[in-house]
């Protein structure tokens, strides 16, 4: 198995937000690039949210579940998120949780609680969804975790990603366990979370194509 590579570049840098392309090149599924948001900003985190809505709403008006991968990193020891992640389509979103002064927008407890079709997908989201909950009062109506969809109870994400993607990556455990309060993320730091929502939203399409197609043959054997 060939290591994909992941490179981030920052493409813009204002007083709000910090933008990123984001790049993951992989055998066999040649170079995949994504944009990602870094930000402590409500309206940047709003804005994220309207973005992505409109870019789904043909899926969510017929009904059909639009995939969202999910993270949140914390502080060791402390379990308060300092960010939650998300990633949808090409696009990622660093919401600086911890720096927004408990300034979150709406716009984004309404995306993760109101939408039914929308679905969040993530390793062990459940205690992500349960920390959330516990110091921002967010509550996540639609959450998955990958390893049930997957069927692979004990994987890691890298086995997951190896095993169904074919993509060899590695997570560092240095970055995991770093300050994640700090007002500027380094670029390690975006990348770590980049790579974690966006393998958990890869992840999840991928199972739930398969299981579509397994689905489908079965009907279709059943005539």
């Amino acid at each position: 198995m060939v290591a994909a590579t992941v490179s981030m570049r920052l493409r813009r840098s204002t007083r709000t937000h910090d933008a990123y392309r984001y790049k993951v090149r992989a055998a066999g599924a040649g170079r995949r690039g994504f944009l990602a948001m870094v930000t402590s900003s409500p309206s940047v985190a709003r804005r994220w949210v309207h973005t992505t809505l409109w870019r789904g709403h043909h899926r969510l008006r017929h009904g059909k579940p639009l995939t969202v991968g999910m993270g949140v990193q914390w502080t060791p020891p402390f379990r308060r998120p300092s960010t939650l992640q998300l990633c949808c389509g090409h696009r990622c979103l660093v919401f600086q949780i911890a720096q927004a002064g408990g300034g979150i927008p709406n716009a984004l407890r309404r995306f993760l609680r109101d939408y039914p079709s929308v679905e969040f997908v993530g390793y062990n989201v459940l205690a992500d969804c349960l920390m959330l909950s516990e110091h921002y009062g967010l509550v996540v109506s639609r959450a998955t975790e990958l390893r049930v969809l997957t069927g692979m109870g004990r994987a890691s994400m890298e086995g997951m990603a190896e095993r169904l993607l074919g993509w060899s990556v590695s997570k560092s455990r240095k970055v995991a366990m770093s300050n994640w309060n700090r007002r500027k993320l380094s670029k390690a730091q975006v990348t770590y979370a980049c790579l974690d929502a966006n393998l958990s939203f890869c992840l999840g399409v991928h199972a739930r194509r398969t299981r579509q197609s397994v689905l489908t043959a079965m009907a279709a054997g059943s005539d």
